[in-house]
């Protein structure tokens, strides 16, 4: 009896022991870039194991791969590596580290990734597969029914918006746009950066498109040149983008925090922040109301061309009464009007290329897609076609004098619409002017154009960019290796012969290219550490490019792109292309040393294609 109190204490002890395994279901996670791609459906932190439960939706076909080095990092630095892919229920396929995993046809698939036990009173941990900025990250991973509060930090508690903000009207006022961002929750290795772009300011060629790096406390400051208040996109991949307002000599500082609900914006202070704020909470406020998906589905059972127009016009007053009975500020109110409005005329005036772009599957769910675009558009060519005079619109938001400060009062055709545009707003079309007359290649227009203009204001923001380019090719012309405006006057027939005779007895590699060009840019990164490699082999690197370039970025970015550059007139670098069949960049074409062709491609094929090619005309 003794005995078996003995033993009977002993196993109750041992069962008190034994941790009871810890479930996050669900549990929140930040996958950065790998957002949509990848879920955590489950973390189980057990006594011996800990163990994620990962949806992964890629590609059919592709493949996706765990390093067998990666590892669980909780707060205190501490890493627990992984040990298996080895499925725990029939529903998860098996994983075999450092394999490749090829998705299924349905591009779905369920893991378990198996590691060593992190503390069962751990609160939060990361999932690293390594340090390099490529590799899968899981940041922040933690038990969403326990989620500690976000802390703001002392300055940014208790921030007072106004009452209200209205957009100010146009006027040219050359100065510095400061955007100061504090990203809570950032992490070193995040490698997280923040978008700013959507525009091309004012007296500029170069659209302004950059991501810029957060420092490794989470803050990053961008400074940019501008003539007017603008209407920008700002946001971070894998979160949430937004429009924002920024002008000349204001500053617009941004509270953030690392999450995975697609609300990363905090609080605005500064400029229009109020404002700033209430653009953040569009999507939230709207839903699909202000999307192309939304207007699909009421026009595509519409039987007449009158009905289609009637519901088109209902659709946008729908809008414009909806975003008017919100509590935003004026000024976000006007910016939402005036791209409800640009959609409207969009979809009422090229109704047929709009529509075409969707469809309905078989499951009932609408799709858009520029697939088979011309065969739909001939097939729907009559379904909404206006006369000239119906054609003809006057804009009750887009053509007002705060208008420059939208987005889409730069990419609307305003005058093209309303004939009495010019007449109503003269200095919002002479502003569009100024870009006109930048963007300009014929010299004759270009003189028009500028003669036209009655505000001195505006030729200042002309003659500025005049300079600056006069600067420039000053500057270029004295460097060796880059050909701008030096051979302008070589007929565009002899201009690739008298390229070429310059590296006569050399294998030459030419590669077209333009500065706005992603897939040209992702090319030049891909080939570097090659080039490098090559360096005193008989090959001349060659790059061509054209005035749809801006100058002024053209010439930073050729810094860090080692070879010849030319800079070549519209017609020469066409008359190029044409030569090599080509209707699109890059393009690649590779010479031997006697001067003859041996390669052409039009896209980046690989870098094992071009060294096997270049390795030909090396022998």
């Amino acid at each position: 009896m003794k005995q078996y109190i003995i033993t009977t204490l002993l196993v109750l002890v041992a069962i008190a022991g034994q941790a009871k395994d810890i479930i996050w279901e669900n549990p929140s996670a930040f996958m950065g870039t790998f957002n949509g791609e990848f879920k955590i459906t489950k973390a189980e932190l057990k006594s011996n194991e800990t163990v994620l439960h990962i949806i992964a939706n890629y590609e059919p076909h592709n493949w996706i791969r765990f390093d067998k080095h990666s590892y669980l990092q909780t707060p205190d630095g501490k890493r627990y590596g992984i040990t298996s892919g080895t499925k725990t229920n029939e529903g998860e396929a098996d994983y075999t580290l450092d394999s490749l995993f090829w998705m299924p046809e349905s591009g779905t698939a369920n893991l378990a990734l198996h590691f060593k036990p992190v503390p069962q009173d751990t609160k939060q941990m990361d999932f690293l597969e390594s340090e390099a900025p490529q590799d899968f990250k899981f940041w922040n991973i933690c038990d969403s029914k326990t989620k500690e509060k976000l802390e703001l930090p002392t300055e940014w508690k208790n921030v007072k918006y106004a009452k209200d903000e209205t957009l100010p009207a146009a006027k040219i006022n050359k100065g510095i746009a400061t955007i100061k961002v504090k990203m809570l929750g950032y992490k070193k290795g995040m490698n997280m950066s923040f978008y700013m772009g959507g525009f091309t300011p004012l007296g500029s060629m170069a659209r302004y498109d950059k991501f810029l790096p957060f420092a490794e406390d989470g803050t990053l400051k961008v400074e940019i040149p501008l003539w007017l208040t603008r209407e920008v996109t700002v946001g971070v991949e894998g979160m949430a983008f937004s429009n924002i307002l920024i002008a000349p000599d204001q500053e617009v500082n941004i509270l953030m925090k690392v999450t995975t609900d697609n609300k990363p914006f905090v609080a605005f202070k500064g400029y229009m922040a109020k404002t700033n704020m209430d653009m953040t909470k569009v999507k939230d406020t709207f839903g699909e109301l202000l999307s192309d998906f939304a207007i699909y589905p009421k026009v595509k059972d519409c039987k007449t061309k009158e009905e289609r127009l009637k519901s088109l016009q209902d659709i946008f007053e729908q809008r414009v009464n909806t975003i008017k009975k919100t509590e935003f500020t004026t000024a976000a109110k006007d910016l939402i009007c005036m791209a409800a409005e640009e959609d409207y005329v969009k979809w009422t005036r090229h109704f047929v290329f709009n529509y075409s772009q969707f469809f309905v599957d078989d499951d009932g769910e609408i799709w858009m897609t520029q697939r088979n675009l011309s065969e739909n558009m001939e097939k729907n060519k009559d379904m909404l076609t206006l006369t000239e005079e119906e054609q003809a619109y006057s804009w009750k938001y887009l053509n007002e004098p705060t208008s420059p400060c939208s987005q889409v009062f730069w990419e609307t055709s305003i005058a093209a619409y309303d004939k009495q545009a010019v007449v109503k707003n003269p200095y919002n079309n002479e502003l569009r002017c100024v870009q006109d007359v930048i963007k300009g290649d014929n010299e004759g227009l270009t003189n028009v154009l500028l003669a036209t203009l009655k505000n001195e204001d505006c030729k200042n923001v002309i003659r500025e960019y005049q300079a600056e380019q006069q600067r420039l090719a000053e500057e270029l012309a004295n460097k060796e290796s880059v050909f701008f405006q030096k051979l302008d006057d070589v007929a565009p027939e002899n201009i690739l012969q008298t390229i070429l005779n310059k590296y006569k007895g050399k294998a030459v590699l030419i590669d077209i290219w333009a500065t706005w060009c992603g897939p040209c840019k992702a090319g030049h990164q891909a080939m570097k550490s090659w080039k490098k490699e090559l360096k005193g082999k008989d090959i001349q690197f060659v790059y061509i490019t054209s005035p749809s370039s801006p100058l002024a970025t053209w010439q930073e970015m050729i810094k860090d792109i080692d070879g010849d550059h030319y800079y070549l007139t519209k017609e020469q670098y066409n008359y190029i292309l044409n030569h090599y069949d080509s209707d699109g960049i890059p393009t690649y074409a590779i010479y031997d040393t006697e001067g003859n062709r041996t390669f052409k491609t039009i896209g980046f094929s690989g870098l094992d294609v071009f060294k096997n090619e270049v390795n030909k005309v090396l022998k």
